[in-house]
């Protein structure tokens, strides 16, 4: 399974639903921040009341991505995954 996702809003979005046809067996997550100017992003699991981060706060300078590839697998069915962001971004997200 791979899943792309371009964000161009200011917000969170979710990534992954949970109890959904997806899998939490996620092998690596690459944010591609498409823009010359850096932006803050925070990716978390949130169960519906808290959310459990896999990075908060982090600065992706431009034209840079970053690539996510340990210990990310979770269980689908009680959590969703979050891409949260302090801008107007040009994200491109790619989960496998």
């Amino acid at each position: 399974m791979a899943k792309y996702v371009n964000i161009t809003t200011s917000s969170s979005t979710t990534l992954l639903t949970k109890n959904t046809q997806y899998t939490g067996n996620i092998s690596s997550m690459r944010i591609s921040n498409n823009d010359s100017s850096s932006v803050e992003v925070s990716v978390s699991l949130y169960d519906g009341t808290d959310h459990f981060y896999l990075v908060r706060d982090l600065v992706i300078p431009g034209n840079t991505s970053l690539k996510l590839d340990d210990d990310l697998s979770f269980n689908i069915k009680n959590y969703d995954l979050i891409i949260s962001h302090d801008t107007n971004p040009n994200l491109t997200i790619i989960i496998k």
